[in-house]
């Protein structure tokens, strides 16, 4: 984020935000009436070069110092104020409530600025304007960023509210120190970017502990053709790698998804396929250039030994030969260079721990996820992550974001080798 960089000595803590990411994150952006509300332009800005989706709140007197206009167009979301409708502007009575739908999508809410009067309202709970009824509706964590004349800021009540605030939990970038638009010099100016954003990042960043890295995920189930008409498949709904793709993508891997179904998540390459044949020879092309596979997909154990031309016709009794099909990931861990980590998902409806530790050292895994067949199309599970030396990870009914998240973090993917 070049336009972050402000001086050399903030090197370190710039680094420590380009290593952050806000990709799928939705902030709440307030912005009450203070003069500093006219930087709030470049901030929606900077928040969104890191991948946060922005939506913006004002108070009433915070237009008279930046324009709705510019904060919708650079945020890209409509603006939401305090202001009354105008009498040709509908109310639609079926509508969500805006300061419900808001609360509800948050993953935080940034209060910047906010003025004195703005932090007496949150410490007393009143409701008033959409910003306070936003603010006691809404479960994300609260992050304020002060702004106002250095008397103002240190007056007494203004200290109490402060201090009240940060014990009911609220998160503060306290102001910093310099000429204020009154003239005055002192404590009360609008912390720098640098610092709201850090604090942003670390209340609900992601760290690109994945920068560099290339990770194959294959998902999906395959459909193995029985005639032009019908195939054989299993249950599997692809969740699990839809989250193992967004989870990794937010870390900052580049991802390539070979799948046989549409992704509602971005990927950096995408192979369609249909087949297991299909699959195995997508993925026998891709695994040289990554660092990573995750197996995801619920690859068909067995094919029809011929597919017949023609829909075969409805009779009584239907008898089809089938054949096993070859065990893609055990191929590829096989012939894995030494910087290469594979894992595999395993679908067990008994003994399945003792199975899955048999797997890894047969099929020469790194890691494998154990689930059952309740995990098929669910938004959650429980899984047991188990890793090449026996050691055992369990979760609980856990979503699967949170267990794409625990898998990633199991990763132990060694430096590559050079030469």
């Amino acid at each position: 984020m070049k336009s972050l960089r402000r001086s050399a000595s903030q090197d370190d803590l710039v680094f420590r935000i380009d290593k952050m990411n806000l990709k799928g994150k939705t902030i709440i952006l307030a912005i009450t009436g203070g003069i500093a509300a006219y930087k709030t332009v470049q901030l929606v800005s900077d928040l969104k070069k890191l991948g946060a989706q922005l939506h913006i709140v004002m108070s009433k007197n915070a237009g008279k110092f930046v324009a709705s206009l510019s904060l919708e167009v650079m945020s890209e979301n409509k603006v939401y104020s305090s202001g009354l409708l105008r009498q040709d502007e509908p109310r639609n009575d079926d509508a969500d409530i805006d300061h419900i739908k808001l609360a509800d999508k948050a993953d935080l809410v940034l209060i910047a600025p906010a003025t004195a009067n703005c932090m007496a309202k949150l410490a007393t709970g009143i409701s008033d304007e959409i910003i306070y009824d936003l603010v006691l509706a809404t479960k994300a964590p609260i992050l304020i960023a002060p702004a106002m004349n250095t008397n103002m800021w240190q007056h007494t009540v203004t200290q109490q509210n402060y201090r009240k605030l940060k014990s009911i939990g609220y998160h503060f970038i306290d102001p910093e120190h310099g000429e204020l638009a009154c003239k005055h010099v002192g404590h009360g100016r609008l912390a720098e970017f640098d610092s709201i954003i850090e604090s942003v990042c670390n209340l609900i960043g992601v760290e690109q502990k994945l920068a560099g890295k290339k990770i194959l995920i294959s998902l999906g189930a395959t459909r193995e053709k029985i005639d032009p008409v019908r195939f054989l498949t299993n249950q599997s709904s692809g969740k699990m790698g839809f989250a193992l793709i967004e989870a990794a993508l937010a870390q900052g891997a580049q991802v390539t998804a070979v799948t046989t179904m549409d992704l509602p998540h971005r990927a950096d390459k995408v192979v369609r396929v249909e087949s297991h044949e299909q699959m195995q020879d997508a993925l026998r092309q891709e695994f040289p250039d990554h660092d990573v596979l995750i197996m995801v997909a619920a690859v068909a154990d067995y094919k029809p030994k011929a597919i017949a031309a023609q829909k075969i016709k409805t009779q009584q009794n239907l008898t089809v030969e089938f054949e096993q099909t070859t065990d893609i990931v055990a191929e590829l861990a096989a012939g894995k260079k030494s910087n290469q980590v594979v894992v595999a998902f395993s679908v067990e409806t008994e003994n399945a721990l003792e199975k899955a530790q048999d797997k890894i050292k047969r099929k020469n895994l790194d890691l494998i996820v154990v689930n059952s067949p309740a995990a098929f199309g669910a938004d959650e599970a429980e899984v047991s992550i188990v890793d090449a030396e026996g050691e055992l990870t369990k979760l609980t009914k856990s979503s699967k974001s949170l267990i794409a998240k625990k898998v990633l973090d199991c990763l132990n993917i060694p430096s590559k080798i050079v030469g």
